[in-house]
């Protein structure tokens, strides 16, 4: 016992030195980072030589205390995601509280014409209108048109990246073999990395071509957009959806198989339903896609701003609200840039909102295959 102790209290030194070097270096390169960030905001000039100050110091004590200086810099990142999330929200919603409180509920539900709202608004867009919604000469700021351009569009790409994206999960969780399922899934994925823009150009190229042809459309419409924004949806709704089925217990479908049901069966009453609420998860973050969409919809579509005419011809052209903020911000006014705040505010409400429902979807699905309620 006696010849442990002298070994005893060297570990004991060496732990507390080591702590007390730890907290230096972590406490160095905090104090580096804040001089670094009040630099870069009051004297931009100097920010590069605190910058390399600040990488200099990190590299130094990431070798001599790895494991602090690491949880020190996820820290870091996490508080400066959410500072940037919040910072954004704020400066979303203040810049577009200048619209909400000149022009009201127009903005949003009720069109107004010398003065007076027009509640039965609606009843318009069924029969031939020449009613302005939007001209900001004028001072008519309503986004009605660009509302429901949103869901049109949105409705027909989830028409499209719904069915084609389950059948394609459920191809390369159920069907593929594992070579085949290595090159299928990284390209549908490589979609997700091709420029919106390039998506509209060929949509516009050669679907707007074909819709003409064959169906004797004048120009582009609510239809090219849809499908082409459905396609740029796909590698979302395929990817979640294929984790979805692959996370469903082999043991299930082994069962299944057992009591003599075909592989189609199998799928059919035992994959999908379990992973139902995943797979409702993929549907859902394919739409948040499908509404948040920009250029695409802008290279396909004029920047029209009136209700197509009858209200559901899918063959006729309107902004959105994405592109609408695209097309109008670079000629805006300050009035009219407050009013595309409003309209960035409902897109991001929307897809916030979407991107909630679709985590509690999917916890709810890992909790039913656990066996939890």
């Amino acid at each position: 016992m006696t010849e442990d102790i002298p070994t005893t209290e060297g570990e004991a030194v060496s732990n507390g030195d080591r702590a007390d070097g730890s907290t230096l270096a972590v406490v160095t390169i905090a104090t580096t980072l804040v001089a670094t960030i009040l630099v870069f905001l009051f004297r931009p000039a100097l920010a590069l030589p605190m910058l390399l100050a600040f990488v200099f110091v990190t590299a130094v004590g990431w070798v001599t205390y790895q494991a602090e200086v690491a949880r020190l810099l996820t820290l870091v990142a996490t508080i400066l995601t959410v500072l940037t999330v919040a910072f954004i929200t704020f400066f979303l919603f203040a810049s577009a509280l200048p619209a909400f409180l000149e022009h009201g509920t127009g903005l949003l539900l009720i069109p107004e014409q010398g003065g007076e709202a027009r509640w039965f608004f609606w009843l318009e867009t069924v029969l031939p209108s020449d009613s302005t919604f939007w001209n900001p000469l004028s001072g008519a700021y309503s986004l009605i048109p660009m509302i429901w351009a949103t869901v049109v569009v949105t409705v027909i790409a989830g028409a499209v990246a719904g069915p084609l994206g389950l059948f394609g999960a459920l191809f390369i969780a159920e069907v593929a073999s594992d070579r085949l399922r290595e090159i299928i899934k990284p390209g549908v994925e490589i979609l997700a990395g091709i420029p919106s823009i390039v998506y509209g150009f060929i949509g516009f190229q050669v679907l707007n071509g074909f819709i003409q042809t064959n169906f004797l459309d004048d120009g582009a419409s609510f239809l090219i957009a849809g499908i082409v924004v459905g396609v740029m949806a796909l590698p979302t709704v395929v990817s979640v959806g294929e984790d979805a089925l692959s996370s469903v217990p082999q043991s299930m479908g082994d069962g299944s198989v057992a009591m003599g049901a075909t592989e189609w069966q199998t799928m059919k009453s035992i994959s999908i339903p379990a992973a139902f609420s995943g797979i409702s998860a993929a549907v859902i973050l394919g739409l948040g896609r499908a509404i948040g969409e920009t250029m695409a919809v802008a290279a396909i579509m004029a920047s029209g701003t009136q209700f197509a005419d009858p209200l559901f011809d899918i063959f006729d052209a309107n902004a959105t609200l994405t592109s609408l903020i695209a097309t109008q911000y670079g000629s805006a006014s300050e009035s009219t840039v407050d009013v595309l705040f409003v309209a960035g505010v409902m897109l991001f409400v929307i897809v916030a909102g979407m991107s909630i429902v679709s985590q509690y979807i999917e916890r709810r699905m890992q909790r039913k295959l656990k066996g939890q309620q």
